[in-house]
């Protein structure tokens, strides 16, 4: 066992200033790693990276797999092409609080419209990755992208409220939401496929 001493911080991501109401891995995250490699700390401390559930709190997730898509940074989403910095001009700067709902109305359809523009304008290669991604991520994407879109569709109720042909997971009820809603779960999986690449990239 290693006895070596090693010290870090604790710090949520949401906790750092960016654009749009909660903190991200843009810019701030990685001068926050600089400042920590620069300080000679070796932790980060992250606290739960999952979609956070009523009250906005990060141990009241709605899925132990999936991330929470306030967290994907718009400056990236601009670099990679899939916004353009008019889009994200004129968006409140955050160096306060963290603002879940200012995230919720004000970023997330930003976001949103990104992973459109990703779905309907990427190339070969980055369509290849997206492509590896969904099917790595077999075993819980699809259901926690369906998850979300009832969720919606029912007034973000509790699952338990919602109709029993779809709280039940009914076959039927499940292949017409399907149908019904097939280009908004694309949209939900390739949101979670940003959230996976940035941070990636930034653990890296």
């Amino acid at each position: 066992m290693n006895q070596d001493r090693i010290s870090g911080v604790l710090l949520h991501v949401t906790s750092l200033p960016s654009y749009g109401g909660v903190g991200d891995f843009g810019p701030a995250a990685y001068e926050f790693v600089d400042f920590l490699a620069a300080a000679k700390q070796r932790l980060w401390q992250v606290l739960p990276l999952s979609p956070a559930g009523y009250g906005s709190s990060p141990y009241s997730a709605l899925s132990a797999f999936a991330g929470n898509p306030v967290m994907i940074s718009l400056e990236r989403l601009v670099q990679d092409g899939w916004l353009t910095a008019q889009q994200i001009e004129g968006l409140p700067g955050h160096d306060g609080p963290a603002d879940f709902a200012a995230a919720a109305t004000r970023k997330v359809p930003l976001i949103e419209a990104a992973a459109a523009n990703f779905l309907d304008h990427a190339s070969d290669q980055a369509r290849a990755h997206f492509q590896k991604f969904c099917q790595d991520n077999m075993s819980w994407l699809p259901d926690y992208a369906m998850f979300n879109i009832l969720r919606r569709r029912f007034g973000y109720r509790s699952w338990i409220d919602w109709p029993p042909e779809y709280a039940q997971r009914k076959h039927d009820a499940l292949t017409a939401a399907l149908t019904e809603h097939g280009r908004e779960l694309a949209i939900e999986q390739a949101i979670q496929f940003f959230f996976d690449q940035q941070w990636c990239e930034l653990r890296a």
